[in-house]
């Protein structure tokens, strides 16, 4: 096939994508998509959106927990970001499209929406109302994960060590520093976006904290439930170069070396810790208003890992 369309009108280029069915392509594969299939996606990009909403837990974290991580970086990174230019000069974007991972990315994504615009005010409530019950159970189901990324470091060596312990002596100082005061002018928020939404894919450094570090966070939440456009399609422009910026160099370091940047991975994730357990202890709560949440977090992990593990891998 030619690499141009034969007319120059863009009716005739999306007639020719029909032709072509390329528009109806999620739709079609070897088996044909299933319902449940859609459902379990969008389930799964609901917890990775509720996780990136709460300050302290990482959206990535939820993925390697929900076992779709690996892929989540992968499908990021095949996106073929100079598709629509190639549409408009008339190229053939047949192959280019029909790469797009459509029935991973379009139901997760769906479900990160959702968790975004729902649930926000939800945990915000949560937050505010029950403090130290909602930290503590994250704490519980942040320490159960460590035991699923554990599992992907292998060999276990002294390089895998000092990373894990480099990891989380990151984590431990960037998590630690006091928030500052917002400037809320297009270029902070950009940057926002770039810093939040790259750490965001990220086990250990949670997207909605670094939006606390930068004075930024109930700004943006405030803009998202009151559905400032303006500052919204700032913020996602920042995100957009931090997400794909990121998530290659993340790619590339899995395939290079994947235990030793598991390993740098699980270190985040436990020097991350350092947010959740501070915020429970600040009302000097007793033992069992910790342990039991905890308790509940790590129950939960369990559950969700066992469930992972029972059904056919990603």
């Amino acid at each position: 096939m030619d690499r141009t369309f034969c007319g120059p009108t863009f009716t005739h280029k999306i007639r020719r994508l029909k032709e072509n069915n390329i528009t109806t392509s999620y739709f079609q594969g070897d088996s044909g998509m299933k319902e449940i299939s859609f459902i379990k996606r969008t389930l799964q990009g609901t917890a990775i959106g509720l996780a990136n909403v709460v300050p302290g837990v990482s959206g990535g974290t939820m993925a390697l927990i929900l076992g779709i991580y690996r892929r989540l970086i992968h499908s990021i990174n095949t996106l073929p970001l100079t598709l629509p230019i190639q549409f408009i000069r008339g190229e053939d974007v047949k192959e280019d499209w029909n790469n797009i991972d459509f029935r991973f990315l379009v139901p997760l994504g769906i479900g990160v929406i959702i968790a975004t615009l729902l649930l926000a005010r939800i945990m915000e409530f949560l937050l505010e109302t029950y403090s130290t019950a909602s930290y503590s159970f994250f704490i519980g189901l942040i320490l159960a994960s460590l035991i699923v990324v554990y599992r992907y470091i292998d060999p276990i060596g002294a390089r895998e060590v000092l990373s894990g312990v480099i990891g989380s002596l990151v984590a431990f100082v960037v998590v630690g520093g006091n928030g500052m005061t917002g400037s809320h002018n297009p270029i902070s928020i950009f940057l926002a976006g770039v810093f939040a939404v790259a750490s965001m894919i990220l086990p250990g450094i949670s997207g909605s904290l670094v939006l606390v570090l930068l004075g930024e966070y109930h700004y943006m939440l405030h803009a998202l439930n009151t559905l400032d456009t303006f500052n919204i399609i700032i913020f996602i422009s920042g995100g957009l170069v931090g997400l794909f910026g990121f998530a290659k160099l993340l790619e590339y370091l899995l395939d290079r070396s994947t235990s030793m940047t598991m390993a740098f991975l699980l270190g985040l994730m436990f020097g991350g810790l350092r947010v959740p357990l501070e915020t429970a202890m600040l009302n000097e709560p007793s033992l069992s208003h910790i342990v039991i949440p905890a308790a509940i977090g790590a129950l939960l992990l369990y559950i969700m890992e066992y469930y992972r593990t029972s059904v056919t891998s990603d």
